[in-house]
């Protein structure tokens, strides 16, 4: 048994002379019929502040409202706002397809989709293009007349002398227009859209399938992990609970006991800076604050401050400015609250040394 290859799908381009067969490389899955720049009317519209949602409509009521025919069919590229329109007469190309003998299975497009952008105006079987950054912006019939051509040249944007290159017409595989959404496409091919259709939605429920089955597993997998950490941490938190238990303890007793006395705190500055100095000048006790005034002849800061800070009493310790030159300064911060024994009382001595 002999298998013959499927044929391509037909292609055929319409232009003002008639209607000619075209290589089918273009062709996809359906018969195209391309129609030339000279039986479609162009134009540009700047839809940019029409919603994404409302955009189709609009491009419908204005395609109807530009189209010079009774019936007209359009196709529109639609460029975040920047619609690239071409309206032709319906009538027109329905008969053209029909006496092809082919029903209504054409898929209708303009050529000028099939054509590869140049970098600004070109000439194209007499037709003016204008393209920008890979997009049609303009295109029109170039008349031989001088004066209709400068009007043509004008309204594309060109000087009225310019004489743009003439480019062939050659046909590539890709479409230049990308849009997001084919508005068209649903009345064109309502089954192909079904399919696509139920191809999301069943996409759509084996993910959410997936989703919900991998959740599921997460979450019986962290409560696994959760009662193991509890069961290590159990030791943990008794010991917590225990130790905050003490330290509360500890701080009623602290309030108790409150900060050391104006004696007390004589005593520790005694045991510590008593052997360096000569006499007590002036001694000045506030709540959290002490000033000392000594006589030494020979005072070193450095010495004296050593020797204070080493008392858990003392915060902090520095040198003020003194009268004479054998007179030493304090000033001392007590520490707020102060929980450990003082020099004074240490029994191994070795604070005050």
């Amino acid at each position: 048994m002999k298998f013959r290859a499927p044929s391509s799908p037909p292609v055929r381009l319409q232009h003002r002379e008639g209607v000619q067969p075209l290589p089918p490389s273009l062709a996809r899955r359906r018969p195209l019929w391309l129609l030339a720049a000279d039986v479609c009317v162009f134009t540009l519209l700047d839809l940019r502040k029409v919603p994404a949602r409302l955009r189709a409509r609009a491009i419908a009521e204005r395609a109807r409202q530009l189209a010079p025919f009774a019936a007209a069919g359009w196709h529109a590229a639609d460029h975040e706002g920047e619609i690239a329109l071409w309206c032709w007469d319906e009538t027109r190309v329905r008969a053209a397809i029909d006496a092809e003998g082919a029903g209504s299975t054409w898929e209708v497009l303009p050529e000028q989709l099939f054509f590869s952008p140049p970098a600004d105006a070109c000439v194209r079987a007499g037709v003016l293009e204008c393209w920008r950054d890979g997009r049609l912006v303009f295109s029109a019939p170039l008349p031989a007349s001088p004066a209709t051509r400068a009007l043509t040249l004008r309204a594309a944007r060109l000087a009225v002398d310019a004489e743009p290159p003439e480019l062939p017409r050659s046909h590539g595989t890709q479409r230049w227009d990308r849009r997001p959404t084919d508005w068209r496409s649903l009345a064109r091919e309502p089954l192909a859209a079904a399919a696509a259709a139920l191809a999301l939605a069943t996409l759509w429920l084996l993910w959410s399938l997936g989703g919900l089955g991998g959740w599921e597993y997460a979450r019986e997998r962290e409560q696994r992990s959760l009662e193991q950490q509890r069961a290590a941490l159990a030791p943990v938190l008794a010991q917590r609970e225990e130790a905050l238990r003490l330290a509360e303890r500890n701080r009623a007793l602290s309030a108790l006991l409150g900060p050391p006395s104006a004696l007390e705190v004589a005593a520790e500055f005694e045991h510590l800076a008593g052997p360096r100095y000569r006499r007590l000048l002036a001694w000045e006790f506030g709540a959290r604050t002490l000033r000392a005034t000594l006589e030494d002849p020979a005072p070193d800061n450095r010495a004296y401050v050593e020797a204070l800070t080493r008392s858990p009493w003392f915060e902090r310790v520095g040198i003020a400015v003194a009268q004479r030159a054998d007179q030493i300064a304090l000033e001392i911060t007590l520490a707020a609250a102060p929980a450990q024994t003082p020099a004074y009382l240490a029994r191994d001595g070795s604070a005050g040394r």
